[in-house]
């Protein structure tokens, strides 16, 4: 059971992490990616099973929040859905890190993954990378127990001991099935993490060789079950790597700004002091763990091998597929890597030999994060565009036959999100979208040429984001200014709405 100490650190650690959650969560508009998971979580549970939308994701969280948006619909409503599975996580790295090292790592974990920015900006977020993160801890969790059951003598999850039936290890293998089938139904990106444990496991094959046979069943359970979208999994993902690449294809550096990343996330103030700052602080931490591990068990060093080959592995492989196919390297899907860099700072700290340095680097470690935290709370966000206060003024100025137009997809979505009652129609020209035509079409967005837009209305409402501006978007604005008179103008910044005038052909 936990000791008074311990369970002290982790109520306080659960507060002050939730409080970090739902401070603010509020504060910042729905953008795009939220958007296309609001809007995917309206249709119904049929529509979002067969993936309507034909979205690249599974449909495991927009189902998740289609039941869970009856509750609500609005920022909070919708990013608590994220901020509870956040706030498990700290329960959950508290269990792994007990199993794996016992109550300090476990400990000392459980208040990183409280207040990692990371944890916190995604936890604010709704989207599904909390969600990820959790079934990691759990899928390693529920894997490192059932193959070694009987390495260490405490349980992970000591709670759960009142239930007998959670001392058998067939339970910890159903919830590695479980656990695996709910990763990849959430993220496909968790094929990574399996096939990470299996690597793993080959490594260390004759030290646990008995659990080989169960370990194929588990993952012929994990087979069929995920068999029903395995079509679907393989039609889009096949699409998605045969169409254009919109990410950066990653070099030889990007695994260390990957690591800065799922730390800090992209919101560090100062970032040309701060980021190498951070970057040198955490390597640092890194490397002393790795060159004191030689004084560590045997079975430490397997564990701690582990981690390694999660945070890393995954990395390498989609490395390998962004050179060689194209790419899809995005910083935000190693979410599943974050739990393993959490514990191996978390044990550079807990296991450094007396006169290391990494305790020293680490409290650098915590005021850089507490700065980036800081600034998380009290600076805009560049990547969330103030779509709300558009919508604002939009429903207090719109008016019965007023026509809403959009020259780009990305204040479309969010607009359709925050005003189902007011219909919000695409221009029709190149550059315009950043998804395809069937999914506009199942969330109901028409596109239409901008002429068909001004012919049944005499004021048409032009939403505009400079940023997203092509050539098309640049001569249908300037069209709009030469053609028509200017009523109104309201500059939010990275959204511009205008109010024009237009003759009615009716």
């Amino acid at each position: 059971m936990l000791d008074r100490h311990s369970k002290l650190i982790l109520i306080i650690a659960l507060l002050m992490g939730g409080l970090a959650r739902w401070y603010q969560i509020w504060a910042n508009s729905l953008w795009y990616d939220e958007a296309l998971s609001c809007l995917n979580a309206r249709l119904s549970a049929t529509q979002i099973i067969t993936n309507a939308a034909v979205d690249e994701h599974p449909f495991g969280y927009y189902l998740l929040l289609h039941y869970w948006s009856s509750f609500g619909t609005d920022e909070v409503a919708l990013r608590s859905l994220s901020a509870f599975f956040s706030l498990g996580t700290i329960l959950a790295i508290y269990g792994l890190g007990r199993w794996l090292f016992g109550k300090p790592t476990a400990l000392v974990a459980s208040v990183g993954m409280a207040f990692t920015p990371f944890q916190v900006y995604f936890a604010q977020e709704a989207r599904v990378y909390s969600l990820l993160v959790f079934l990691t801890i759990m899928i390693m969790g529920s894997f490192f127990y059932a193959i070694a059951p009987q390495d260490n003598g405490s349980k992970p999850y000591r709670f759960l001991e009142t239930y007998k039936v959670f001392e058998n290890v067939n339970i910890a293998w159903l919830g590695y099935v479980l656990m695996s089938v709910g990763g990849l139904y959430a993220h496909y990106f968790t094929v990574f993490l399996l096939g990470t444990l299996h690597l793993w496991l080959g490594l260390n094959l004759r030290q646990y060789k008995q659990a080989l046979g169960r370990l194929m069943l588990a993952d012929g359970a994990i087979g069929l079950l995920f068999l029903p979208q395995l079509n679907q999994a393989l039609t889009r993902t096949s699409h998605y790597l045969g169409g254009d690449a919109w990410q950066r294809a990653p070099n030889i550096l990007s695994p260390l700004t990957t690591l800065y990343y799922l730390l800090f996330a992209h919101r560090t103030p100062f970032p040309f002091v701060l980021v190498p700052l951070g970057l040198f602080v955490m390597l640092a931490m890194l490397a002393l763990r790795l060159w004191d591990s030689r004084r560590s068990s045997v079975a430490e060093q397997s564990t701690e091998l582990a981690l390694w080959l999660c945070l890393f592995v995954p990395m390498a492989a989609v490395m390998l597929i962004s050179w060689s196919i194209r790419s899809i390297y995005l910083e935000r899907s190693f979410a599943i890597g974050t739990p393993a860099l959490t514990l191996l700072l978390a044990r550079s700290v807990t296991a450094a030999p007396r006169w290391s340095p990494s305790p020293l680097l680490a409290g650098v470690l915590v005021i850089l994060l507490a700065i980036t935290l800081v600034a998380h709370y009290l600076t805009p966000d560049p990547a969330k565009p103030p779509h709300r206060a558009v919508a604002i003024t939009l429903t207090k100025n719109f008016a019965p036959g007023d026509v809403s137009l959009h020259l780009h997809d990305a204040s479309l979505m969010p607009a359709t999100c925050y005003l189902p009652q007011i219909p919000q129609l695409l221009a029709d020209a190149p550059q315009a979208m950043l998804i395809g035509r069937p999914t506009h079409q199942a969330f109901g967005e028409p596109i239409v040429t901008w002429q068909t837009a001004i012919r049944k209305t005499n004021r048409l409402w032009l939403t505009v984001m400079p940023k997203h501006n092509g050539a098309a978007q640049v001569a249908i604005l300037q069209t709009m200014e030469s053609t028509y008179p200017l009523m109104e103008k309201r500059d939010f910044g990275a959204v511009q709405l205008y109010l024009y005038e237009v003759r009615s052909e009716e």
